[in-house]
């Protein structure tokens, strides 16, 4: 009788298993809520290792699993072929809804667009537009540039007068992102009437940003003022100077960019660094832009181009701008 019960038993425990199985594995996959799964949206960047690109990633990442989307991601490391092939591996997926990028180079990803429009995935871009794509996210990338020489500008004159002072201009100039920011500030710079004489320094990281820097001291001890298109970058800068000899209060120094982190903003919100001010792209406004394109175009109402402006981050407004 015993055996009998046992035999039973894992009978009904089989069959059982048997229809949990079953009721798992029909549908979609699970999303937020319990809800099935609409399918994936796509967003790719030249690279991860940039902060406020890694940050958008993570903070899209609960606002596209609420909407019912599985949110993919590359790490291309500036690589265009790599790019390329990612995207040529979400239209075939099946289940990619929308992609959304800022391609290595522009012109290289037409082809694959055009594919994912046959495809009927909707192409958006980030930062700008080529052919095929269908909305863009809007970043004055020019004018963030501008913003910070102005104020860099103004700082030289309120500080120096009519004397020439040596700016270290940082930036990566392998695209149009960094290009287009290092033009405004040397624009802003200008534009602001104030006596300077500027050093264009290639840098992608804050290693890169220390020796540039360095170089610089070398060449040009009196460096005074140190811009940047990236946080890391400038931070290694600023490092560079500080090991030079120079106080982190100094007041005859001046360092700004056009990005910022938690580093960064405490540096500024102590009102007694040589990083005075920041002019920045706020990730939590742009993740909601990037993941409210790729909903949109995903289920047919596009939203239309998104405009993210910066915000001026200064010792009143850096509290504000740091991880919550």
């Amino acid at each position: 009788m015993k055996v009998t019960a046992l035999i039973r038993a894992a009978a009904f425990a089989t069959a059982a298993a048997a229809l949990l199985s079953g009721c798992a594995s029909s549908g979609g996959s699970a999303a937020s809520g319990g809800a099935t799964s609409k399918g994936a949206l796509a967003m790719s960047f030249p690279t991860q290792d940039v902060n406020i690109w890694k940050q958008q990633l993570d903070l899209m990442q609960p606002i596209v699993k609420k909407a019912g989307y599985e949110l993919l991601s590359d790490n291309p490391n500036w690589d265009i072929q790599t790019q390329v092939n990612d995207w040529t591996s979400w239209i075939q997926r099946g289940d990619v809804k929308a992609i959304m990028g800022f391609p290595v180079q522009a012109d290289s990803m037409v082809s694959v667009t055009a594919q994912a429009k046959s495809a009927d995935i909707p192409v958006i871009g980030y930062a700008g537009s080529w052919d095929g794509t269908s909305a863009k996210l809007v970043l004055d990338v020019k004018g963030a540039g501008a913003e910070v020489g102005e104020a860099a500008g103004k700082w030289i004159k309120g500080k120096f007068g009519s004397q020439t002072v040596e700016v270290g201009l940082l930036a990566d100039t392998r695209a149009d992102l960094g290009r287009l920011q290092a033009a405004g500030i040397t624009e802003g710079l200008k534009a602001s009437g104030a006596n300077t004489s500027v050093y264009n320094l290639e840098a992608s990281s804050r290693d890169d940003g220390y020796k540039a820097a360095q170089t610089q001291l070398v060449a040009h001890p009196q460096t005074k003022v140190w811009l940047g298109i990236g946080a890391d970058m400038t931070l290694g800068a600023r490092q560079a100077v500080i090991d030079s000899g120079v106080s982190p209060s100094d007041p005859s120094r001046y360092v700004s960019a056009t990005d910022g982190n938690d580093e960064v903003y405490k540096l500024i919100q102590s009102g007694n660094d040589i990083w005075r001010e920041t002019q920045v792209w706020s990730p939590e406004d742009l993740a909601e832009a990037d993941a409210k394109l790729l909903i949109s175009a995903a289920e047919g109402t596009p939203s239309g181009d998104i405009n993210v402006p910066t915000r001026h981050v200064t010792k009143d407004t850096a509290a504000g701008m740091m991880s919550k």
